[in-house]
């Protein structure tokens, strides 16, 4: 499907289920990746939302859960601070809502329920965008006053 085409059929949804615009939606979740034509393209959407959602949700549960993490991210896991570990637990748990409320339309398909996810999953999307960006910050250049002390062994 060309981008022009796309926009297009885009618009008729847009306004019949009261969307955020085209320009938004892409610059946040790059839906003008959908290449094919699909007689759902509501459904299209709400699965390209839902990829950067879980990809995201990923990244958050390996900050969680750190045992396989790759080594450049162990400097800010080790110097994560409360306040790091607040905003780090309200992302994920947010995420994981919308993903779960997502797997129902993967069972059962609503025109209004994918646009009910596609709208709400935006403007959570836009409510988490600060403390995900303040994480990915620290993460490039954590703070190494805050850092743990690294033990030696004398032994």
């Amino acid at each position: 499907m060309e981008l022009k085409e796309l926009k297009k059929e885009y618009e008729v949804l847009k306004k019949k289920l009261d969307l955020p615009s085209f320009k938004e939606l892409n610059e946040d979740f790059e839906i003008d990746k959908i290449s094919k034509e699909s007689g759902t393209l509501i459904r299209a959407i709400r699965k390209i939302v839902m990829e950067k959602i879980v990809n995201s949700l990923t990244f958050i549960e390996m900050l969680l859960n750190p045992m396989n993490a790759p080594r450049m991210y162990h400097p800010y896991i080790q110097s994560i601070t409360s306040e790091d570990k607040e905003r780090i637990d309200k992302i994920y748990l947010t995420l994981a809502e919308i993903s779960i409320e997502s797997l129902k339309c993967e069972i059962e398909y609503k025109e209004k329920k994918e646009a009910d996810i596609i709208k709400s999953s935006f403007k959570i999307w836009q409510t988490l965008k600060p403390d995900f960006l303040a994480i990915i910050s620290k993460i490039r250049s954590p703070n190494s006053s805050s850092q743990k002390k690294e033990r030696n062994y004398f032994g």
